[in-house]
């Protein structure tokens, strides 16, 4: 009975103290648990932080980059753009300057051998332009193209195949009537001179300047009006003198 009783209060005394023990490990671990959530609430927030604002401004870095990269390929543009652009003006001011030089000599060499042939040759702009009187060049008929036409017209054709270039025959648009013995075939003046074109450019055509180096193109006559004398009747305009005009442009 003793015995029972001894071993009856050892085991509650030690569940007492068992008791007591658990409670304590709950609360230090309690306290731990706050400790741990007290350092990590120090350490995370300022650390997200340091991320957020690590994250906000490596993207702006990345927004740069790519706005540099962006200026540099349009600065790169641009200069190759004024590179090319001064190619171009320094090409084309010596292509000028080559055309200039063979509109200059060719000037001088139909001024040699046409003049006397009663043409009229100005040099502008890198153009030569040759101009003849009709009674010059076309024939009697008023349409055909004369015997000394055909000389000068090939002296020309001969100077053109040699030095290289381009005829452009004037065709003058005009609504005067033509002359008395060709209204029979034509109805103005301007159709006249559509005709003695074609028929230049085919005499030129004849003397060995290839099609692609010839043409005709038309140009408006400009009658020249006489002031009215005083107390008198204005005279009705003047035509221009009848002429066949071809236009050079050197190669």
């Amino acid at each position: 009975m003793a015995r029972y009783a001894y071993e009856d209060a050892t085991d509650r005394v030690r569940l007492r103290a068992g008791s007591g023990g658990g409670w304590i490990r709950m609360f230090w671990f309690a306290v731990a648990a706050a400790a741990l959530g007290f350092a990590g609430y120090v350490f995370a927030v300022p650390y997200q932080r340091v991320m957020n604002a690590l994250v906000q401004r490596t993207s702006e870095l990345g927004e740069a980059r790519v706005a540099s990269e962006a200026a540099v390929a349009e600065r790169d543009k641009l200069k190759a753009d004024v590179i090319r652009l001064e190619a171009g003006a320094k090409d084309k001011e010596a292509a000028d300057a080559k055309k200039r030089g063979g509109a200059d000599a060719l000037g001088t060499l139909f001024k040699a051998s046409l003049e006397e042939l009663g043409a009229a040759v100005s040099v502008d702009a890198g153009h030569v332009a040759i101009s003849f009187p009709a009674d010059k060049i076309i024939d009697s008929n008023g349409i055909d193209v004369s015997d000394a036409g055909q000389t000068a017209l090939k002296v020309l054709a001969g100077a053109l195949k040699k030095n290289g270039g381009n005829a452009r025959v004037k065709a003058q648009f005009s609504n005067t009537p033509p002359p008395k013995d060709l209204r029979s075939l034509f109805k103005t003046a301007g159709e006249m001179s559509a005709v003695r074109a074609a028929r230049v450019m085919s005499v030129l055509h004849d003397a060995g300047i290839a099609p692609e180096h010839l043409a005709t193109f038309g140009e408006a006559d400009k009658p020249i009006a006489r002031p009215p004398a005083r107390g008198k009747k204005a005279p009705p305009p003047q035509p221009p003198p009848d002429r066949v005009d071809i236009e050079i442009d050197p190669d």
